[in-house]
């Protein structure tokens, strides 16, 4: 969920993304002392709390919210969020932001109002399809990089075990009650985009044109 999860016109290498491995182990052998109340991912308790969240993820079917995304240059765009999982999503920026993110199950789409113009990749192809698929798993084709819970806030980083070019993706959650409260996407140049909810709405009735890409006519507004 990007730009929320940084779409750009070429393909989903644009997304945060390409760790090699020799940055990898550069990374291990410079890495700073863990961060208070960072644990490892393996820990048979951190386990738990990840399948707990992982529950609580696959719970949810529908939701709409506000965000507030903050870019890597510092700017801040506010707009509506409306999910419907498996697969399906559409981020609605405030004007005069030209942008509408939508997925529809299959394909991710970018709109540019503005130029009038569509870039389509697949779904699966994108950080966002973690949170949309239809099994949510911290284990099937992911890697849990760092685990951490300090004062009731919980954040979990993973990359995808064979891309991990889409880079790494943080969720961020407050605790008792769970609630995901925020995610965060760092490509390859260290580029960051973060995404807050605000007054999220749980099991809602969303209309199904929301997540239908209707081609944006010359002119006229895309839907």
């Amino acid at each position: 969920m990007l730009s929320v999860l940084q779409t750009t016109s070429a393909n989903a290498r644009s997304w945060p993304g390409a760790i090699s491995a020799a940055f990898l182990a550069a990374a291990i052998l410079l890495a700073p002392a863990a961060r208070a109340g960072e644990r490892e991912p393996g820990d048979p308790e951190v386990v738990g709390e990840l399948n707990r969240i992982a529950g609580y993820l696959n719970g949810i079917k529908t939701f709409q919210s506000r965000f507030i995304q903050v870019n890597p240059d510092g700017s801040a765009w506010q707009g509506d969020l409306y999910v419907e999982r498996p697969g399906k999503f559409r981020f609605e920026y405030d004007a005069p932001i030209p942008h509408l993110l939508i997925a529809n199950g299959l394909w991710f789409f970018h709109v540019d109002k503005a130029l009038g113009e569509t870039n389509v990749i697949p779904l699966i192809g994108t950080p966002a399809h973690f949170l949309v698929r239809d099994d949510i798993s911290f284990r099937n084709g992911l890697t849990v990089t760092r685990y951490q819970e300090t004062s009731g806030i919980i954040e979990i980083s993973v990359v995808k075990k064979d891309d991990e070019e889409l880079g790494e993706v943080t969720l961020t959650f407050s605790d008792r009650p769970l609630e995901l409260r925020k995610w965060a996407v760092r490509d390859v140049q260290d580029n960051l985009t973060q995404v807050t909810l605000q007054n999220t709405r749980y099991g809602v009735r969303l209309s199904p044109k929301l997540f239908r890409f209707v081609e944006q006519r010359e002119g006229g507004p895309a839907e």
